[in-house]
């Protein structure tokens, strides 16, 4: 009878520890292991090494001829064995000899000398080795394969984070009053916003639910209600194309608060950032984070959700303006001109060709700074006015700082910007990864730059153009800037709102705004400013109601969780801190969906296909 250790935690009636806890305190004792066998080297006819390996680490087995009984039997069962069949193991933890004992990790102090080993579960052949990084295949055949692919200690470990860091938020929300309520997944269809999943019903004929794109009304509702402060771990669903940072359902953190003002809410954000990170990373963030009006992200950075851990910044050169409604920037790459090939410059010439061809600039150019002026100085350019106005090349070339061996590029765009990012500011981000991968360039991976883009406008125009409708730039519900109100009625184009992101290292981690609590505020930016129609003003008759019977000031914030985790785990995509996620098609590669519905299914919704489907 051997003396086993137990450890309540973790231990089972099939084992006493886990491969990852053993270590050199471990030496002597005798102990039950399971896991996949995920090597097995047959060294001799006396000896043979196992690596096994479960949910919390990997230990090395030693199958000796001296110590296990019907030695030859288990020896051939132990070379029948695919890698990660699984296996149970009886046996005594030794020391390993010193100069074997490598790695960070405490399993590598130790291996376990086994005296029995019983098959669990054998495995087929596998259809990729998940253990062996460079073998690995496409992500589509891995997403095919989920099971097997989530095997890889990256996905375990981005996985176990994504955990981690829902349980520090929990923890937060709880311990500052907050209270989780869930919300219904089944909605309605509401208008102003993306394309979203419909929810066929037999309630009644030609009636859908809509999955929500977001609780915001429901969240509303709550503070109408009176709970003050709300939070939720969130599903929400979009159904629009994906991107490598988009998945059609998607979770985010959504927070409501009453009685608040912006900084209240920031504050509460900055806290719980901070709580994460400590949590998670082991990682202290200064707080308060920067502050940053959507003006001087969009002129100086040219997006509303800059990087700004390197410089690189974007100036404006009102010398160069031929229309009043638009605006004439440069951004200088010191040495760019130097550094860079023409083959290496292609990619940006075609990324500049193809923001005039979408109209998003004009006149945009690229220019090497030379001892004798510029290259590429056309009638065409609009480096060219520099030379036709009193201002000299030469004279211009010097107030923007530029110099030989310089890389310039000179843009004039319209002042009402409809997407997020100017062309100079994807040409900066673009030349920045350039730089990077030449080592020109350093950016550390463990400096986090938190800042908020506050002040966005209020409504956006449809177009670039000065008379375009007024849209809603976030949401409709976004209430003014106090000292903006008088021009809501005066010249809506010119208010801003009460909105703010959180911005991370060039990536918007999430997004919220005082909402309007006032009744005849509300309907009048739905009827007034954004034209809606009364079939639309109807679907938000429920929320202006709440708002007319004792609705507090309140606003609230959305993180998304997704994008949160990727940047704690460094990922490149959010497909990767995502457990079961779906395929850039929007399908999911692993369990077949969506799949076709029958037509006795479809007919007992009263649905018809206006095209019959492709046999399998």
């Amino acid at each position: 009878m051997y003396p086993i250790v137990t450890r309540a935690a973790l231990a089972t009636s099939m084992r006493t520890h886990t491969c990852g806890e053993l270590g050199a305190r471990h030496v002597g004792q005798f102990v039950e292991l399971c896991g996949w066998a995920q090597s097995i080297r047959v060294l001799s006819d006396t000896l043979v090494f196992v690596q096994l390996r479960d949910a919390y680490g990997s230990v090395q087995l030693l199958v000796e001829r001296s110590r296990v009984d019907e030695f030859a039997e288990q020896k051939r069962l132990l070379e029948t064995l695919t890698t990660d069949a699984l296996i149970g193991v009886r046996g005594k933890v030794v020391k390993r000899p010193a100069d074997m004992a490598k790695g960070d990790s405490q399993a590598r102090e130790i291996e376990l000398l086994v005296d029995n080993v019983q098959v669990l579960n054998r495995a087929m052949p596998l259809p990729f080795n998940p253990h062996v990084k460079a073998n690995l295949p496409g992500e589509d055949v891995r997403l095919a394969h989920r099971h097997i692919d989530l095997r890889r200690s990256e996905l375990q470990t981005n996985i176990r984070t994504r955990s981690k860091a829902a349980m520090a938020i929990r923890q937060f929300m709880d311990d500052n009053g907050f209270v989780d309520i869930e919300t219904p997944v089944l909605f309605k269809s509401t208008p102003e916003g993306a394309r979203e999943f419909l929810v066929p019903t037999r309630i009644g004929p030609g009636e859908c639910y809509a999955l929500p794109q977001s609780p915001q009304q429901f969240k509303q509702m709550l503070m109408a209600a009176g709970f003050d402060r709300y939070f939720q771990i969130a599903r929400c669903f979009r159904d629009e194309d994906l991107r490598a940072d988009r998945q059609p359902e998607f979770t985010q953190v959504d927070i409501e608060m009453s009685f608040v003002s912006k900084g209240d809410i920031q504050d509460v954000l900055e806290r719980l950032i901070q709580h994460i990170w400590r949590q998670v990373m082991k990682v202290d963030i200064k707080a308060p984070f920067r502050r940053m009006s959507f003006a001087e992200a969009t002129s100086k950075y040219g997006s509303d959700k800059p990087d700004t851990r390197f410089g690189l910044e974007i100036a404006q050169v009102p010398q160069l303006i031929s229309d009043p409604n638009t605006v004439a920037e440069v951004l200088v790459i010191p040495d760019g001109a130097r550094i860079f090939t023409s083959k290496e410059l292609a990619p940006l010439t075609s990324l500049i060709r193809l923001s005039q061809a979408n109209s998003e600039s004009k006149l945009t150019s690229m220019h090497k700074i030379n001892d004798e002026g510029a290259t590429g100085v056309s009638k065409a350019t609009l480096l060219a006015r520099s030379i036709e106005t009193k201002t000299t090349l030469a004279d211009f070339l010097k107030s923007v700082s530029a110099r030989s061996g310089d890389l310039l590029f000179v843009s004039e765009r319209s002042q009402h910007i409809t997407p997020a990012n100017t062309t100079l500011g994807r040409l900066r981000t673009s030349v920045a990864k350039m730089l990077q991968d030449k080592g020109v360039l350093d950016i550390p991976a463990t400096k986090f730059d938190f800042l908020w883009i506050e002040d966005f406008p209020l409504f956006t125009r449809q177009t670039d153009e000065a008379n375009g409708r007024l849209l809603a730039t976030h949401h409709p519900f976004t209430a003014p800037v106090k000292e903006d109100l008088p021009l809501l009625h005066s010249n809506p184009a010119k208010v801003r709102g009460q909105h703010y992101d959180l911005v991370l290292n060039g990536v918007e981690l999430g997004g919220g705004s005082i909402r309007v609590h006032d009744q005849q505020t509300q309907e009048y930016i739905f009827k007034e400013i954004l034209q809606l129609s009364p079939q639309v003003r109807d679907s938000f008759g429920h929320l202006v109601t709440a708002l007319g019977q004792g609705c507090p000031p309140h606003g609230g914030i959305a993180l998304g969780l997704d994008r949160l985790v990727a940047i704690l785990t460094g990922s490149a995509s959010l497909r990767d801190v995502i457990a079961f996620p779906k395929a850039a098609s929007g399908r999911d590669l692993f369990m077949h969906a969506p799949a076709h519905a029958t037509p006795e299914q479809l007919a007992e919704y009263g649905i018809k296909m206006a095209k019959a489907p492709p046999e399998n």
